[in-house]
């Protein structure tokens, strides 16, 4: 699965233009973007940089108040809520294990309402430490998938990253092949 970033941006607003350089070109700090789009009409974003950048936007107000209280408020006859979180690199073991708890915790709170609703993780590349030891494993792609999170490759760009390739590869493994479309 794909997600290209022109969607990112018609999808989510010109706004996020700004943040594409953060994820043209892979660094040893990871970056993350979190879209929430609760309307047709209203949507935010969220951003963090530094080691375990996606733990950060997840104690962030964004993930912790205000997608609570859109989803109190939504129901059935309202437009998906959808919430991407780019990152330019996929999650370290630890932090692929917070991802789960987080959506795992809003779906307890909002049975009903959580699954009804889009939870993307767009990475533009695999993660690797040095030492092996925190890279993102097939396991940790299989439980991201299965708290909910709909798995992609981040295309920053005409092609993927060689990190791009390898992430696709165990990305496909688990949740298909194709591209996400965020309209429809």
């Amino acid at each position: 699965m794909i997600l290209h970033w022109d969607p990112l941006v018609l999808h989510y607003g010109p706004r996020i233009s700004i943040h594409r350089p953060r994820f043209e070109q892979a660094s040893q700090t990871t970056y993350g973007l979190l879209c929430c789009r609760y309307s047709p009409t209203e949507d935010e974003l969220g951003y963090s940089t530094g080691a375990h950048a996606e733990a950060n936007l997840l104690q962030s107000a964004l993930w912790t108040t205000h997608l609570p209280n859109a989803l109190r408020q939504w129901t059935p006859h309202d437009s998906r809520i959808t919430v991407t979180l780019a990152l330019n690199r996929s999650p370290c073991r630890a932090c692929a294990a917070l991802l789960c708890d987080a959506l795992s915790a809003l779906y307890r709170d909002f049975p009903a309402r959580g699954p009804q609703n889009r939870f993307i993780l767009a990475a533009r590349g695999v993660y690797e430490d040095a030492a092996m030891a925190a890279r993102t494993t097939q396991n940790d792609l299989v439980r991201l998938r299965d708290a909910g999170w709909e798995l992609c490759v981040l295309q920053v760009g005409p092609t993927l990253s060689a990190r791009g390739r390898l992430l696709l590869e165990g990305v496909e493994r688990v949740a298909g092949r194709g591209f996400v479309r965020l309209h429809g």
